[in-house]
């Protein structure tokens, strides 16, 4: 006989999206569970490079687009969680750079300076003077003009174990689930949803909502429905890592001649002390037309072009490949905001970004208010056999 739990709510999917959801449910009063198939952080999440957006790069052609309305406000709310007076306690993710810098080749000054003029006057940007630059830009063969953005850069990591530790003996770790697991009527009401562990072991879950934040893994669960209300899609990225024997950290985007900075890098120490550079923006979005040999040496060339001072030649490279997985949009566009779709008794989410993921809890915890959901404390004593999911590792630990 299969046993049964009882919940208010279960989140399937444990990245910054499920694990902040399961903080703010829990935190309302719902007896949620959140239930992970693989690492906590292990899909979109830990490739993240941890920059909280405050839309400017987003308005890199001059106006202020809806993507970059709907995030500018994502910084204060992050800052006043990672100061202890948020809605999340914070305080234990190190800060890596309290700026994420906009920079400029002498090629685009002109460019920049005129773009980022009005900026500087509702104080989302600081001009810098040269000797306020970061070092790395402090050489004399730096031409350019570099710009503060009020975008801070964290260690994602860390996050997901914050995330996590609140309410670690509610996440369970289940084998991955296929689609005889979960049955849905005709309306698209969740009727079955069947959970196994390690063993064997099978639990069926019974909640008032089931909750789907599990990026890729929410294409299964879209694919079950009858409504085709909701389809998806997703956009892939070609990132690139790069350890390097440099004693000071870069969190820089490259301004160039799209929207997209030509190059986003942030900084990261691997498990040997080592600084690593991450690098994304066009580099990444294009960079999936190349096999790995062809990115790596297009992106070293990329970063001997913008650091002609620097030799790059000792460093060490490795690429890989980041699909992020998102409602579907026209023309398989970059989504403007969080978006999450209710049918029924099934809520399915998606953050787009990592800095959205407090906006994404937001909209959904008033919608669960405002259905009147009550909460009703049951207990997940059933799941007792089930293990905790561990933590990511950073990818750079696994791969240089």
């Amino acid at each position: 006989m299969i046993k049964k739990v009882q919940t208010d709510i279960v989140i399937v999917g444990g990245g910054v999206a499920g694990l902040w959801l399961l903080n703010r449910l829990r935190q309302l009063g719902f007896s949620t569970i959140l239930f992970e198939s693989n690492v906590l952080g292990g899909g979109q999440t830990s490739k993240a490079q941890g920059i909280i957006h405050g839309g400017t790069k987003y308005a890199l052609q001059g106006a202020f687009t809806d993507a970059a309305q709907a995030i500018s406000e994502m910084p204060a709310v992050w800052k006043k969680c990672l100061e202890g007076t948020g809605e999340i306690n914070l305080t234990n993710v190190p800060v890596l750079s309290a700026y994420q810098y906009l920079f400029s080749t002498s090629k685009f000054t002109g460019k920049l300076a005129g773009f980022l003029a009005s900026f500087v006057l509702k104080g989302n940007v600081k001009s810098l003077e040269k000797k306020d630059f970061p070092e790395v830009f402090q050489h004399s063969k730096f031409q350019g003009l570099v710009y503060a953005l009020n975008e801070v850069a964290i260690d994602v990591h860390a996050l997901i174990r914050e995330l996590a530790k609140p309410f670690y003996d509610f996440i369970f770790k289940i084998e991955p689930l296929k689609e005889n697991d979960l049955e849905m009527d005709d309306a698209g009401r969740l009727t079955k949803l069947e959970v196994q562990n390690v063993l064997g072991e099978t639990i069926e879950v019974q909640a008032q909502k089931y909750i789907f934040t599990a990026g890729i893994g929410n294409e299964m669960l879209v694919q079950k429905f009858k409504n085709k209300k909701i389809r998806t899609q997703r956009r892939p990225l070609h990132m690139v890592i790069m350890k390097t024997e440099y004693s000071y950290p870069v969190f820089a985007h490259c301004l160039g001649l799209t929207a997209t900075p030509r190059i986003t890098i942030t900084t990261h120490k691997a498990k040997d002390g080592k600084f690593v550079w991450y690098l994304g923006g066009q580099l990444a979005e294009e960079g999936i037309n190349r096999n790995s040999k062809t990115q790596i040496e297009f992106a070293k060339k990329e970063c001997e072009d913008l650091f002609p001072w620097l030799d790059f030649s000792n460093a060490t490279f490795a690429s890989f490949l980041v699909d992020r997985a998102e409602p579907l949009q026209s023309g398989g566009m970059r989504p403007d905001t969080a978006m999450f779709e209710e049918i029924e008794n099934v809520i399915a989410a998606w953050p787009t970004k990592l800095a959205l993921a407090p906006k994404l809890a937001e909209g959904i915890c008033n919608s669960l208010v405002h259905a009147n959901i009550k909460s009703s404390f049951a207990g997940a004593s059933a799941l007792k056999n089930f293990p905790h999911p561990v933590c990511a590792i950073p990818i750079w630990d696994e791969m240089l």
